[in-house]
């Protein structure tokens, strides 16, 4: 068990907490499992050996050159892919080996090189056999330091290309070895293959690692020679000598505490970059979501203004009517209800018949044509916008996201919010689809009618609402030359008449001013309601998703707040750890 000092011990426990914190952000997120336990195996890890672990295409000689490295036939050779499997060699007393849980295979031996390292040998990359490729790309993220192993042959092919890249994102260090350098014709070969391989890695990766020319045959053979000059020169010429004093020099154990502090860091780096990416492509869609919801909540806005103000004019236009009813009523009163019309106005019935011919007139007809022209009206803008509601969801539903960055984190965000998306959107056009304009027209029609007979304290029935209007104007104004013809009959016709005419036009202009005013304030109070309804609706059937892009963007925002957290957490700590001091504790 490792007894640290006090720096390495609290640098140690900073890194728990930080992928415990990490670990807590990928399960709120709804990460994929795999992911989380990629952090717990980091986490894991800190209380393991150092893992130096071999990775290489098949054929590349991977296998000869582990047993060349460790000086012993550890593992299988050949020109297949001989190794399928994860394989950890670690010390032990003697030759064991045993199959772990988690499907790798341990293999204990007494080498004095895995007393202090593990030494993980992976199938080879490029294989026939895809599984093998997925083992050794699932175990990168746990290694501290990766040997990479190409060959002289075929050096930095595509596939290294990018398995080097997946390397260098984990934030793994790495050193590449090119085996088979005795099939290289001198020193020249050898320059020529060092130089390409480090170019092709710069240019293509930005890496610049320590680049090692070896030959594990010639490596192997100088171990197996009995003449110490047979075997200097072979080894010498191996280039082992050089690989090895650099990994000694590298794994001594203040590299080893430094390389095992940095590996978790990277692990943590790589995955926040990934949710860092997807955050921020996503807070850009949910902003565009909020600026679409906002200018559709702009144009009911707008909408509800012009409604309004095109309503006022149509209203006006039957207050027009009842005004110029209240003008015929006044003249006609004037003009007939004088003393040389005594003998007329005696016959109660034709005067009656002259007042609806002449005052009355067509007024019910008109003002029950301006009303259907309203309700038309009001029906087919209602329509209009929720058509461009359904249009806007549509938009926003055909308004693709990032499906590598939606693959790369794998949570459920982009077919949460496409199932959303086409259900709203399902549902208003629905609505469209449905929409009856005549039943809606019926209803807004009945629900004038309804207010207006209340007002009018009739029972409306079949007849229109313009023949209630005209019933509540005229009513006691067609019997009133009776009363008049009784007075003159009774001799106060010279007292009476004009008195009884000016009172008559005066509650005559009251009454339908009184009808107009309150005409006016049922259907607008109609109109309110109706409008107000219909909005609500709209707004109701964008509602879900509304509430989606509200929660996603605190959710995305807290996300993103936690990222740069954990980002400042992972450079201090890779500041510290790279500071003179943390070197060497004590073992026990």
């Amino acid at each position: 068990m490792r007894i640290l000092d006090e720096r390495r011990e609290a640098l140690v426990e900073r890194e728990r907490a930080l992928l415990e914190r990490f670990i807590g952000f990928l399960k709120d997120f709804g990460a994929p499992a795999e992911d989380g336990e990629l952090v717990r195996r980091a986490h894991a890890d800190l209380e393991e050996l150092f893992l130096l672990v071999i990775v290489g295409e098949f054929n590349s000689g991977k296998s000869a050159f582990i047993n060349a490295l460790l000086d012993a036939e550890f593992a299988q050779e050949g020109v297949t892919p001989t190794t399928d499997r994860i394989t950890v060699l670690r010390y032990g007393e003697e030759p064991v080996e045993r199959e772990r849980r988690d499907g790798v295979l341990e293999k204990g031996y007494p080498n004095e090189f895995l007393r202090e390292i593990a030494v993980v040998d992976t199938p080879g990359t490029n294989a026939i056999i895809r599984h093998h490729e997925e083992l050794s790309r699932g175990f990168v993220p746990r290694s501290d330091l990766v040997l990479f192993v190409t060959s002289a042959e075929r050096p930095l092919t595509e596939s290294e290309r990018g398995y080097l890249e997946l390397i260098r994102d984990w934030g793994k260090k790495v050193v590449l070895v090119v085996n088979k350098a005795d099939l290289l014709e001198g020193k020249v070969a050898a320059e020529q293959v060092r130089s390409f391989v480090e170019s092709g890695i710069r240019s293509a990766l930005g890496l610049a690692p320590p680049i090692f020319l070896v030959s594990a045959l010639l490596a192997r053979k100088a171990r197996a020679a009995t003449s110490p000059i047979e075997r200097d020169a072979l080894l010498g010429a191996s280039g082992f000598t050089e690989l090895e004093r650099y990994v000694t020099d590298l794994l001594d154990e203040e590299g080893r505490v430094r390389l095992k502090l940095e590996s978790p860091l990277g692990v943590v780096e790589e995955l926040a970059r990934r949710y860092r990416a997807a955050v921020d492509e996503r807070l850009a869609l949910l902003e565009e979501d909020f600026r679409t919801s906002e200018n559709v909540e702009a144009q009911l806005g707008l909408y509800v203004e012009d409604m309004k103000r095109d309503f006022e004019a149509r209203l006006a236009e039957i207050e027009n009517i009842i005004h110029s009813l209240n003008e015929r009523g006044d003249a006609w009163l004037e003009e007939n209800i004088r003393l040389m019309n005594v003998r007329e106005l005696v016959h109660q019935k034709k005067v009656q018949e002259r007042f609806k011919r002449d005052v009355v007139a067509d007024t019910g007809e008109l003002i029950d044509d301006r009303i259907d022209e309203l309700i038309d009206w009001m029906v087919d803008r209602n329509l209009k916008q929720w058509r461009m509601v359904v249009e806007y969801v549509e938009r926003r539903r055909q308004a693709r996201y990032d499906e590598r960055l939606i693959g790369e984190v794998g949570d459920r965000f982009e077919y949460n919010r496409g199932q959303l998306l086409q259900s709203v959107g399902k549902n208003a056009t629905n609505v469209v689809q449905r929409y009856d304009r005549e039943r809606e027209s019926e209803q807004l029609a009945a629900a004038i009618q309804g207010a207006v007979a209340q007002t009018a304290a009739l029972e409306v029935g079949a007849v229109g609402i313009g023949a209630v209007i005209v019933a509540l104007a005229t009513t006691r104004f067609l019997d009133v030359t009776g009363l008049v013809a009784a007075a003159i009959i009774a001799g106060y016709g010279l007292f009476v008449l004009p008195n009884r005419r000016r009172r008559a036009r005066r509650e005559f202009r009251e009454k339908t001013d009184s009808l107009r005013e309150r005409l006016g304030e049922v259907i607008r109070r109609q109109f309110d309601t109706e409008l107000n309804r219909s909005v609500e609706r709209m707004r109701d059937a964008i509602a879900p998703y509304t509430r989606f892009v509200r929660t996603e963007h605190a959710r995305m925002t807290e996300a993103s707040s936690t990222l740069s957290e954990v980002d400042g957490e992972i450079e201090a700590l890779k500041a510290e750890i790279a500071a003179p001091g943390v070197g060497p504790g004590r073992l026990s």
